[in-house]
């Protein structure tokens, strides 16, 4: 009996030694496997991460401008394009803080824009630019408070409704977007 379990015991050695081997082998190649996994997942998070915060920035942009737009709107509607004469604290506090507030997000966030949105934001820019250089001409140089507002549409720079308009538009598709995910 004593050879018998010799037998036993060398065989059952041997197959533990090599169970252990081929259990190792496998198990550097799952480490291997979930290694390569977890960097894939972590690089596929920071990607999602840094499009979520893109879109997180772009729908807070959008909406400063959004707002700063319906402002300058209900300000000309109702009131800057029917003033009698010169209302310098409403022109000043309404009309040129806005212009300058829009104009100044979009060229200091021009990144935070969706590319759709470059093209008008150009346009707005150089609208806000126009009636700002012809406000410090009129209002600060030349000391003109006779005039009673400041338009630059005859000069060739309307203000460009599509602008505002796919501003707008962009800005509620992705707020609904955002807080749908």
């Amino acid at each position: 009996m004593s050879e018998f379990f010799k037998q036993i015991l060398g065989s059952t050695i041997v197959t533990g030694f090599f169970t252990a081997v081929i259990a190792y082998f496998f198990h550097k190649r799952t480490e291997k496997y979930n290694s390569v996994l977890k960097r894939e997942f972590e690089a596929l998070s920071k990607k999602d991460t840094a499009y979520f915060e893109w879109r997180k920035n772009t729908v807070e942009l959008l909406g400063q401008v959004y707002i700063h737009l319906n402002r300058l709107k209900l300000a000309f509607q109702n009131k800057y394009s029917k003033v009698q004469e010169y209302d310098g604290f409403y022109e000043d506090e309404i009309i040129l803080k806005s212009n300058q507030h829009i104009r100044d997000l979009l060229i200091n966030n021009g990144h935070a824009l969706p590319p759709e949105l470059l093209d008008e934001a150009t346009k707005l820019i150089e609208h806000f630019d126009v009636w700002l250089t012809k406000y410090h001409q009129t209002r600060i140089l030349d000391k003109d408070f006779n005039s009673k507002q400041i338009y630059v549409g005859p000069d060739g720079f309307r203000f460009p409704e599509n602008a505002e308009r796919l501003f707008k538009e962009k800005y509620v598709e992705m707020f609904n977007e955002l807080h749908r995910s």
